[in-house]
């Protein structure tokens, strides 16, 4: 039912014949110039008197499009990270002995074992 947010209805599109046809897409014209643009960054990146930031930048250009861009590494990469306030006084106590740090969904105590 249309509402705030809900201008149509149950199974009624806004626009039901879909995205208009273009003759040539941004991404046709792009690959038809393809070529001639890695010739343009073969050109700078051969040319002695660019500068070295322009060499260097069409060179990386060319290294992207022959290999992929390079893979980018963040924090949320290294796996198992806990930090120190996170553990408890049993797991700091065996790190601090010189003990492993046990897998954090292994409990460190056996329940069927309390005296």
């Amino acid at each position: 039912m249309p509402g705030p947010g809900r201008p149509f209805h149950k199974g009624q599109s806004g626009n039901p014949n879909g995205r208009p046809k273009q003759y040539v897409t941004v991404s046709e014209l792009a690959r038809v110039h393809g070529p001639r643009a890695i010739e343009v960054l073969v050109e700078v990146m051969n040319n002695e008197k660019a500068t070295a930031s322009a060499r260097a930048m069409a060179a990386d250009r060319i290294l992207d499009r022959a290999y992929g861009k390079p893979p980018q590494f963040t924090t949320t990469d290294v796996g198992q990270f806990r930090r120190a306030c996170e553990m408890t006084d049993d797991e700091l106590a065996r790190i601090a002995s010189g003990g492993e740090v046990a897998d954090p969904a292994e409990p460190l105590l056996d329940p069927t074992k309390v005296n």
